[in-house]
């Protein structure tokens, strides 16, 4: 008979690459994939602050380490584990990492045992978040070299994860182009504003129409809301130019008024020249 056997940190590596994989799924469209993401994260975390502990003394994951006869079917709960950490070095499991973790509690709670709803944006932020506070324990208190550890299929996955400004691009990207499919563009509408523009600001692709924008777009990354590739209008003639083909005119109460080639004087400055 075969047997398959992992060591606590084996074990707790084979969850977060489990976790990785199905986050990918989960972010590539196949939504439900995010449940078994949480699972796997949820067992991950408890895994690797057991094996915190266990570098102090083995024993000590156990509920009764100075028992008679030990029972090594019981071992201490996550919330036990992180009370231990804490008691070691004050908020070494910050309140903030806490609030996430009740939050994962919950919902594997639910999903384990009862129905569940789950918010996939708020799914994605909080295991966003869990993991790298989770990395930044590992790297600060343990002799754990993650990402060696983790599988080359998840590295692109581990990568984005960790760095939280690709992970905000990544979302920004997703909320671009679901925001682009929601308002498709009306081919026969010459005059038209494009639904989604490169942000000059960020680079990225995630400058959006936004009514709430002085400029009609906010960037999604970076909350910009200039650009030269940004459509607008002469407010002479009113005709249609972009942010970059404009010229502003200071005005007696301190606005300014936009001007096309033709209407700023550069056109008859330039013939008579």
């Amino acid at each position: 008979m075969a047997t398959h056997e992992l060591d606590l940190l084996e074990n707790a590596i084979d969850s977060l690459a489990e976790a990785l994989a199905k986050f990918e799924e989960g972010d590539a469209g196949e939504t439900k994939a995010f449940k078994f993401s949480v699972l796997h994260m949820a067992h991950f975390v408890e895994l690797v602050f057991k094996y915190h502990i266990a570098s102090k003394h083995p024993l000590l994951i156990f509920k009764e380490p100075f028992a008679a006869k030990l029972d090594r079917n019981k071992t201490i709960t996550l919330w036990e584990a992180i009370n231990f950490i804490n008691n070691e070095a004050a908020d070494t499991v910050s309140p903030a990492l806490k609030k996430d973790l009740e939050w994962l509690k919950r919902l594997r709670n639910e999903i384990e045992h009862h129905q569940f709803k789950m918010e996939v944006p708020e799914v994605r932020a909080v295991i966003g978040r869990l993991f790298r506070s989770v990395v930044e324990f590992v790297k600060e208190h343990t002799d754990i070299e993650l990402e060696s550890l983790i599988p080359e299929s998840t590295m692109e996955t581990f990568q984005v994860l960790s760095d939280e400004y690709e992970f905000t691009v990544r979302t920004a990207l997703q909320a671009a182009e679901q925001f682009e499919k929601d308002h498709p563009s009306d081919p026969y509408d010459p005059d038209e504003r494009p639904v989604r523009l490169d942000c000059e600001n960020c680079g990225n692709p995630t400058l959006i129409l936004n009514d709430d924008s002085s400029s009609g777009y906010r960037c999604l990354v970076c909350a910009n809301e200039d650009g030269d590739n940004i459509p607008s209008g002469c407010d002479i003639c009113g005709a249609p130019a972009t942010q970059g083909e404009l010229d502003a005119w200071p005005l007696e109460d301190g606005s300014y008024e936009y001007r096309c080639y033709y209407c700023s004087g550069k056109y008859r400055a330039e013939k008579d020249d």
